[in-house]
């Protein structure tokens, strides 16, 4: 049944589209993030039940796309449980294996760093309490950018241009996603272009384990070292704040080679073991079939 389930991912030349759920999906992500967005709007502070109200809206916005997308994928001849959502001991070691590539990830990007220009860490101004609040907030958010880019439409791509384009379009909307804020600036383009190639990672987990756990647990665990712990992010609102031993260099970015240098070793690596896998699945397959 798992390699039943797994083989969603290859390309069926039969498969049709059901262009209707294809716009229901869209018409459902939105009114989940819309209703995310208005809930930060309408609770702002940093009280407790402001964090609820916030948190609480995205775990609707979840459930709405998880039963929307389990529904739609339906219409489409393919199984709700593809998305490899169901609880189980296998999508636990799954979110604990995204988190392990996740932290490879950002090693492997902080090591590089190092080498490029050596730093130190020191004490940042977040707390205990802050950033399990905002690890909170972090896995709910994570969990419904992973149902809209690497769920439903991922699935749905691989079937029309196989996985491996699939990958690469889905990569633009998941960076595009993260611009809105920054404009159409330096800055802007550099946040379109690092999520973009942190997409892969996202997919590639999803693809190769055939749970969407994967992804969110990378997804998140990413999301909180980054931001809440180490403090490379470069906003300096973390429990710690990397300081630097030489000075940084003005003839090209250290930070961004490190990052893009991180996420494609990692990425190329995943897809190495994906194409593997589905080699293997698709002698057996076709054994099945004999």
């Amino acid at each position: 049944m798992s390699h039943q389930l797994h083989s969603y991912f290859l390309q069926d030349k039969n498969f049709k589209l059901d262009i209707r759920s294809l716009f229901i999906f869209f018409i459902l992500c939105i009114v989940a993030w819309l209703l995310n967005v208005s809930t930060q709007i309408t609770f702002p502070s940093k009280s407790f039940i402001s964090h609820f109200a916030r948190t609480a809206s995205l775990a609707i916005g979840v459930l709405i796309v998880i039963v929307g997308s389990t529904r739609l994928l339906k219409k489409n001849n393919i199984p709700g449980e593809v998305l490899g959502l169901k609880l189980s001991l296998k999508s636990f070691f799954s979110f604990i294996l995204g988190n392990v590539v996740g932290m490879i990830v950002l090693i492997l990007m902080g090591s590089i760093l190092y080498v490029f220009v050596p730093y130190h860490f020191e004490t940042g101004s977040l707390k205990g309490v802050e950033v399990f609040k905002e690890a909170n907030s972090y896995f709910w958010g994570n969990f419904l950018e992973e149902l809209i880019f690497r769920g439903y439409p991922l699935i749905v791509l691989s079937q029309l241009v196989g996985w491996r384009k699939a990958v690469w379009i889905m990569a633009l909307p998941f960076g595009l996603f993260h611009l809105p804020g920054l404009g159409f600036n330096i800055d802007g383009l550099k946040m379109v272009i690092t999520t973009a190639t942190f997409s892969f990672i996202f997919s590639y987990a999803f693809i190769l384990t055939g749970t969407l756990w994967a992804a969110i647990g990378a997804h998140v665990i990413t999301n909180i070292i980054l931001h809440s712990i180490s403090g490379l992010d470069g906003l300096e609102g973390a429990m710690f704040i990397p300081v630097f031993d030489a000075k940084w260099p003005v003839n090209y970015n250290p930070g961004l080679i490190s990052f893009l240098l991180g996420a494609i070793i990692i990425s190329i690596i995943l897809s190495i073991f994906i194409k593997r896998q589905f080699s293997g699945l698709t002698i057996n397959i076709k054994a099945q079939c004999a």
